[in-house]
Parts: structure tokens; C-alpha cells; sequence
């Protein structure tokens, strides 16, 4: 009885060609098992079996479309993949993880969001990085890391904002050398000065120009996203009332590192610019990876503004917030 394809898909192995069922099944197990687990390239599996690549490749599809190979994307059990996948496609970023911390305790939110956005720069920072941190609560008042960090140097690159409840950012900024073992580079200055005197004093300072100076090799930044308002901004809670007032006439809705936006994602200019001791704005979108981070569902339009501003193209937030993200700009 002669094959009714004409024996075109039916392998060869050692010149014999091989038929059944169960004998198919047998050699894309072998196949998988050398392909999957023993890293084999598809020319030494021909070659090993007698087969053509052609076949090998035939096999190793119908391995995964039977079902013999089930390829899994693993994640963290508190990571949501599915939203990832959202935002990340929706917003065409680079990086993206959103955590499944229940949105009943800010603090939770907060830490896993910390730990989250810590892992995702253990992932993917190298000892040959420049990293940035930026005063973002989400990095403050963390534990050191147990599993280490990368040699590389980690740079200041916004002021510090006193908080009671929170460590300051050049904390944060120890947090990862402390771990790593590379050099810190830090300024002593206010993200926000309180008047017009202060900045040029902060600015002529030999720390600050030494981190200036690194601004402009920096490879990855971690910046948190604030909204205008009150608990939800470092900015918002060191400017003045008459700054607040001033912003929000404005329609300000979003800040990055002491740059205000709008709805739109664009660049608000306020009276407080002159007085930001920090990065600039073309200073920050000249880096590489940029990722964003923020918790709290009161952010949402704070997150998509900072998005559509093109400012980031990471971001690492919680389930309620990126629910709310997705769910008003559809």
C-alpha cells in the first residue's frame, strides 16, 4: 500500500522511513527532547537521526501544535501578564510589569511596586550601566537586596524632598550600591528650592556638577510618576501654596521628575522650573530606558499623560492602576 501524500511527510530515519502513529510520536519526543533540553542545533539533530532540517523543523511544529511541547511564559505569581501585555503593546513600551497587590493598603501597593520595579532593574542593568534614581516613594524605605545588584554607578538625579514616613532618595540611591558594590554619586540639594537665591548655590556645588556631568551618560533611569495633588506628587507637597495654585490654573496633571505635564503630555512651564535642582528634560529623554513608576489608581491620568509625553518606555505599576489606565484610553 502505497502512502496516499506520496510519502513527502512522512520522515526517514537512518533511510527507513518511519510510520504509525506511535513511532511519529516517539521521534518528535526525541526530537523535542534534543531540541528543548539538550540545546541541540536543527543540523545536528538531522544529522544524529538521518533527517532533513526541513523535517526536523516539521517535527518540532507538530511537537507544539499536538501539544507534546507546551511552551510556558513563566512570571512572578505577583505579576499580572495579561495587563502587562496590555499596556506594553497598547503603549508600545519596552518594559513593563504590573503587580497583584490588593489596592486596599497604599503601603502594600507601595512595596510592591518597590519590588517590582527592583527586579526589573536587577533584570536588565549590566556592570557597564549608568543608572539614574530619582526621588519616587516607591524606592524609599525598601530593604537592601538580598540577591545583589550590579557593579555599575548609580547616580542622584533629582533633589531630595524631607519626608517623615520615607527615606530620601540619595537612601535609595545607597540602597543599590550597597548591594552592588559600584559608586554612588550623590548631591546634597532640594528637588525644589524655596525661592529664587537657592538654585544657582545648589547647582555650583562640586557634587551636583559631578552628577551633571553623568546625566549625560546615563543608560537606564528609575522615575517616579506623580499626579497633582496632595499625597500623590514629592513636588506637589515641597512647592508652595502659591505653586500649587499656579500649576493647576495651568491644568498641570502629571509630574516626572519635577517636569509638570499636562493631560496631553506636554511640558508645562511654571515658575518652579528655575527653581528644580536636577535633570533636565532633554537630559532625560536622551536615556536609553526610562521607566516609570507609580501606584495608586488616583494616578491614572497622571500615568497617561507621562505616557503619551513619550517621556518613558518602561513602566512598572499596580493592577488597579493599569486597569484604570486601559480603561480610559481605550
Amino acid at each position: 500500500m502505497s502512502d496516499t501524500n506520496g510519502g513527502a511527510d512522512v520522515p526517514k530515519v537512518d533511510g527507513r522511513r518511519v510510520r504509525g502513529k506511535q513511532s511519529q510520536m516517539l521521534l518528535m519526543a526525541g526530537v523535542a527532547r534534543r531540541y528543548y533540553l539538550e540545546q541541540r542545533s536543527r543540523v545536528q539533530i538531522a544529522e544524529e537521526l538521518g533527517l532533513s532540517r526541513f523535517q526536523v523543523g516539521r517535527l518540532l511544529e507538530r511537537a507544539r501544535e499536538t501539544g507534546l511541547v507546551r511552551i510556558e511564559i513563566g512570571l512572578p505569581d505577583d505579576l499580572e501578564m495579561d495587563l502587562s501585555g496590555q499596556l506594553q503593546d497598547r503603549f508600545g513600551l519596552r518594559y513593563c510589569a504590573v503587580t497583584q497587590a490588593p489596592d486596599d493598603s497604599l503601603q502594600l501597593l507601595r512595596s510592591s511596586v518597590g519590588q517590582a520595579a527592583t527586579s526589573l532593574l536587577q533584570e536588565i542593568v549590566s556592570d557597564r550601566d549608568v543608572v539614574g534614581i530619582s526621588s519616587t516613594r516607591t524606592l524609599m524605605g525598601l530593604p537592601d537586596l538580598v540577591d545583589g545588584f550590579s557593579r555599575c554607578a548609580v547616580v542622584q538625579i533629582t533633589g531630595a524632598v524631607s519626608r517623615i514616613d520615607a527615606w530620601d532618595v540619595m537612601e535609595a540611591v545607597r540602597r543599590f550600591t550597597r548591594a552592588g558594590g559600584g559608586p554612588a554619586y550623590l548631591y546634597y540639594a532640594p528637588m525644589v528650592c524655596p525661592d529664587d537665591s537657592g538654585p544657582e548655590i545648589y547647582r555650583k556645588q562640586p557634587d551636583f556638577v559631578r552628577c551633571q556631568q553623568l546625566f549625560r551618560e546615563l543608560t537606564v533611569c528609575a522615575i517616579g510618576i506623580g499626579a497633582w495633588g496632595n499625597e500623590l506628587s514629592t513636588v506637589y507637597e515641597a512647592a508652595s501654596a502659591h505653586d500649587r495654585e499656579t500649576a493647576r490654573d495651568l491644568r498641570v496633571c502629571a509630574e516626572v521628575v519635577g517636569l509638570l505635564l499636562d493631560g496631553q503630555g506636554r511640558t508645562v512651564q511654571t515658575p518652579m522650573d528655575e527653581r528644580m535642582i536636577g535633570i533636565s528634560e532633554p537630559e532625560l529623554r536622551s536615556v536609553p530606558t526610562r521607566i516609570g513608576i507609580a501606584f495608586d489608581a488616583r494616578k491614572s491620568d497622571a500615568v497617561r499623560a507621562t505616557l503619551k509625553s513619550g517621556l518613558i518606555n518602561g513602566l512598572v505599576i499596580d493592577r488597579a492602576l493599569a486597569e484604570a489606565v486601559l480603561l480610559a484610553d481605550p
